[in-house]
């Protein structure tokens, strides 16, 4: 036997779980190998403090607690995972109306300049005054394609 298979064995030596044959050839190891020795009694004077532990016992309420717990967080989970993803569905919707009402904007401000550098046929003042163009009283586009192009 060598020392890796010895250490690795040390445990079921310790425990007395070993057959005849490997228990002997434990033995005649150990015998001539200083470092198997010292592995081997770290090994016991561990297996002894740890032995000496006393493991406290639960408390007697220990599962009714941890299943109220569980059940409570299975039942209170769902609900705050609707309120966020009603949170971002209204954040979402509200940012895709303003792109929206951007695009239409920019179109109806562009087919303005593009009807006036034609002469204007007295249509302008009506394309102004849209839904998306002027505030009704014929006043300029609140938010306009001169605001947002190139300077």
């Amino acid at each position: 036997m060598n020392c890796k298979s010895v250490q690795s064995r040390l445990s079921a030596y310790l425990d007395r779980e070993l057959g005849g044959d490997e228990l002997l050839q434990m033995r005649a190891h150990m015998s001539v190998c200083r470092e198997c020795r010292c592995e081997a009694e770290g090994l016991r004077v561990l297996k002894s403090l740890l032995g000496g532990i006393h493991c406290p016992e639960p408390p007697e309420d220990l599962q009714q607690k941890l299943t109220a717990n569980m059940l409570r967080q299975r039942y209170e989970e769902p609900r705050k995972i609707v309120r966020v993803s009603a949170l971002m569905f209204a954040g979402v919707t509200a940012c895709s109306m303003l792109a929206t009402l951007l695009v239409l904007n920019y179109g109806v401000s562009r087919h303005l300049s593009q009807t006036a550098a034609r002469g204007g046929n007295g249509q302008s003042q009506i394309a102004i005054d849209g839904p998306f163009g002027g505030d009704g009283f014929g006043n300029a586009p609140i938010l306009s394609a001169a605001n947002f192009g190139p300077r």
